[in-house]
């Protein structure tokens, strides 16, 4: 049960399948967690850039339904029980830290304690500046935000003047989190100043891999890296997830590759079964996988306790 699964939130399967019933049908096979992406808007131009395609495009289109990943969290929420639910990966950089902070409790406290965020700084210029954020310096807006938001979930977060974020003083921020360290928190990526980032701050990392680019070794070295910069960092080993994304026609594939990243050292793999080709289908992939994996380990370390 190291094992969690992909729910689609773009495209048609979200609301033919319906995210809810595809992300009960996950845990009941097993999926000790579920995950969705994250696009506020698209713009009607061209798009380069994309970071996980050969040709720089997006693999959906600009007009494809694409649902608001927390609002699709709360609801996946209500239609589970038990499973982790996480965002792979928020864009935060293009939201405001207070109103974020105030969401995710109220999504923790909604779930029992079972929210997950998997951050990430974003890679669509015009999406960002669409939203009124600066492209160019949301990684230091995403650093300064993972520092106020775990600042923000005591209740009464300390007055912040960073270089673009700016908290002011008495600000109060009910509820708080179901644990009083709030949510765990996830810097995804595959960049060098991902890897750093999350070495140093939250609990750790959230990588990403295709079936169809599959390379065991490279993975095994970009997970060595972070293990060796979070131990100088912060001296622990962290918690390190990858999201393992997968074509339905090589579904096939999936149980050798989560295997090996298991092997590997990943502490937890989140699949993408083959929603495409019938519920049925893939949960019977979620269950292969899921047999020939270990117990789960969740993604959580210990953090001072909340102040008064």
């Amino acid at each position: 049960m190291s094992i969690g699964a992909i729910i689609p939130s773009s495209g048609p399967l979200p609301l033919s399948l319906g995210v809810g019933e595809m992300a009960a049908a996950a845990e009941s096979a097993g999926a000790a967690s579920v995950w969705v992406s994250d696009h506020l808007l698209m713009v009607d131009a061209p798009v380069t850039g994309y970071p996980y395609s050969a040709d720089g495009r997006p693999t959906w289109k600009a007009t494809d339904d694409y649902l608001e990943a927390l609002t699709t969290c709360g609801y996946l929420a209500a239609a589970t029980t038990s499973c982790l639910i996480g965002t792979a990966a928020l864009v935060i950089p293009q939201r405001n830290v207070l109103q974020l902070a105030k969401e995710v409790a109220t999504i923790d406290r909604l779930s029992g304690g079972r929210f997950v965020l998997g951050a990430a700084a974003g890679w669509y210029e015009a999406e960002m500046n669409a939203l009124g954020y600066g492209f160019g310096d949301r990684g230091r807006r995403l650093d300064e935000m993972l520092d106020v938001l775990q600042q923000c979930w005591t209740g009464r977060p300390a007055a912040y003047d960073g270089t673009t974020v700016h908290v002011p003083d008495g600000i109060v921020l009910h509820p708080t989190p179901a644990e009083s360290q709030g949510p765990p928190l996830l810097v995804g990526g595959m960049t060098g100043p991902a890897v750093r980032r999350a070495a140093s701050r939250g609990d750790g990392w959230l990588a990403l891999a295709f079936v169809e680019r599959w390379n065991p070794s490279d993975i095994a070295a970009a997970l060595a890296r972070f293990r060796e910069q979070r131990h100088q960092r912060s001296g622990d080993a962290g918690y390190a997830a990858l999201k393992l994304h997968c074509g339905p026609e090589r579904h096939g594939e999936l149980r050798e590759c989560a295997r090996q990243a298991l092997d590997a050292g990943f502490d937890h793999v989140v699949v993408e079964p083959p929603w495409g080709l019938g519920v049925p289908l893939a949960t019977q992939v979620i269950k292969d996988i899921v047999s020939a994996s270990p117990p789960p380990v969740l993604p959580r370390r210990p953090r001072p306790p909340r102040r008064a």
